[in-house]
């Protein structure tokens, strides 16, 4: 589309006269409402295909158990084939936004289908199953988003690959028996990480070829790196990553192939793109830089291992195997007990005998006694080293060292009566600086390459940490005049907010628009 300043460009020079000059700009508003006209089409004829398959899913579900298997099938199988045949019949007649939305409907109404008919012939019966099936449905979401030429489709498989991935990573990790949960958190992040990485590589892979697609990847690329800043950005997120980060626990066959595998296609990408483009290198080793960051920032979280965390004295729980039950220290007393799916260590309960004789028999140190025609426990053998044991709160390596004690992380630093140590106070602020010189970035980068939407949810990212902030310390702080403090600080927040923000919105959404018409 020719803009206006070119037009008026063109006439001063003498390249065109005036009456050309109010036909071009009458031509370029035409033009200019019409794809006004067919975006807004687009987005009602989307609309109208969510709410169908919304409607479609409740319908099934209200009649799912009258209906004889093989015609649940049919009706899948046959709505789906419907959609996607009924949007590429439309899409060549020249009805662009109804194709598309029918084509959105397909792939929508694909996954369902997927989901039922494993459930109607009972094949997803664990965590693993549905792994599996999230995997068969966002690969053949992005073939058909290839196929078919559907940034939709596209960005439906975008939406179902963070959680198969997280789900394909706890699935092992719910057979067995772990409980490190920074393992986990950790995992997370690495697994936001490597796929920011392979988002990166596919935008620069697709920027090179000037595929359409570009502008999806590179807004998905922003939105996990985000996340991650977002999620370091917690206080009480620190002592898990401070405890359990690069820890074994928190690896598995999966991570680590799903980590190379992402990097591969980091690095065959952008080494494609800039043989193609040598410009792009510096945005690739600025994009290295941020990976470096991050890694840093979650590295810099040792600094405060073991120095957030409760002592506190064992129980025969503690125990997981049997020579450890029957070897518990003293004044423990623990038996083990065969469970029918597997045994485990407890204490000896002194209502479990029903007769005084048996009361009386008991080992002395449990302390029971028959009372009122049953047998009543006295003492808890636990409580005895509980002072003990809370003297070394805080200090790990003094805390294993106690035959009796053991070491509980805190997941929050309200936990702790000292509170949040000076490193991670410290780490904690620069964690947030840091996520708000990245949201400064990518409010600079989208308008760079002319993208409103990477605009858009940098300035969502920035008022969310705000509200997260804010809220934070609506939490940590007590007593009237802090209340009376936020309360006065939240109102001018807002009214400063309702104030600039638009305006601060629109001025950031015209420089995008300007880069975009350059970048074109």
């Amino acid at each position: 589309m020719i803009n206006e300043k070119r037009i008026k460009r063109w006439l001063k020079d003498g390249t065109i006269n005036k009456s050309q000059a109010r036909k071009m700009l009458a031509d370029s508003g035409k033009e200019e409402n019409e794809l006004k006209s067919n975006k807004f089409i687009a987005i009602v004829a989307i609309i109208g295909a969510v709410l169908i398959f919304i409607g479609f899913a409740w319908l099934i579900a209200k009649n799912w158990h009258q209906i004889p298997s093989f015609i649940k099938v049919f009706i899948l199988v046959g709505s789906t084939l419907a959609a996607f045949v009924s949007g590429v019949t439309l899409r060549q007649r020249d009805n662009e936004g109804v194709g598309r939305a029918l084509i959105t409907l397909g792939a929508l109404l694909y996954v369902l289908s997927l989901f039922l008919i494993s459930q109607i012939y009972h094949l997803a019966t664990d965590m693993q199953h549905y792994a599996w099936l999230l995997l068969l449905a966002w690969t053949v979401v992005l073939m058909t988003a290839y196929f078919l030429d559907s940034k939709e489709n596209l960005v439906v498989a975008m939406l179902m690959f963070f959680p198969w991935a997280i789900l394909q990573y706890f699935s092992p990790i719910s057979r067995t028996n772990i409980d490190s949960p920074g393992g986990p958190v950790f995992a997370v992040i690495l697994i936001f990480l490597s796929s920011g990485a392979l988002l990166f590589g596919l935008s620069k892979f697709h920027s090179s070829l000037k595929h359409k697609f570009t502008d999806v990847y590179r807004f998905w690329t922003v939105f996990y790196f985000l996340l991650i800043f977002y999620i370091i950005s917690f206080q009480s997120f620190l002592p898990l990553l401070s405890e359990y980060s690069f820890e074994g626990k928190a690896f598995s066959a999966f991570l680590l192939l799903f980590i190379i595998l992402c990097f591969s296609g980091f690095i065959i990408g952008t080494f494609f793109a800039a043989r193609r483009k040598p410009g792009l290198l510096k945005e690739i080793a600025g994009f290295i830089g941020i990976l470096a960051v991050l890694l840093l920032l979650v590295l810099a979280t040792k600094a405060g291992e073991g120095q957030i965390g409760d002592c506190y004295p064992k129980s025969c729980y503690d125990f997981k195997t049997e020579p450890d039950c029957n070897a518990a220290p003293d004044p423990l007393i623990c038996e083990w007990k065969n469970d029918p799916t597997r045994g485990y260590c407890s204490q000896p309960n002194c209502w479990e005998h029903e007769t005084e004789a048996q009361c009386n028999s008991v080992n002395p140190e449990l302390g029971c006694n028959w009372e009122k025609e049953r047998c009543n426990q006295k003492q808890t053998l636990a409580c005895k080293n509980y002072q003990t044991c809370n003297e070394h709160n805080n200090k790990k390596e003094s805390c294993v060292d106690q035959e009796f004690c053991t070491w509980t992380l805190s997941y929050g630093f309200h936990n702790t009566p000292e509170g949040l140590p000076t490193s991670m106070w410290l780490l904690w602020i620069v964690n947030n600086a840091a996520f708000i010189g990245f949201i400064v970035l990518m409010l600079w980068y989208g308008q760079r390459v002319g993208s409103t939407k990477i605009v858009n949810l940098a300035t969502f990212a920035f008022i969310i940490e705000v509200i997260t902030r804010y809220i934070g310390f609506w939490f940590d702080f007590t007593g009237y005049f802090a209340f009376s403090l936020l309360a006065i600080l939240g109102g001018l927040l807002l009214i400063l907010g309702a104030l600039f923000v638009p305006k601060w919105r629109r001025k950031l959404i015209k420089g995008t628009k300007r880069s975009e018409g350059k970048v074109k």
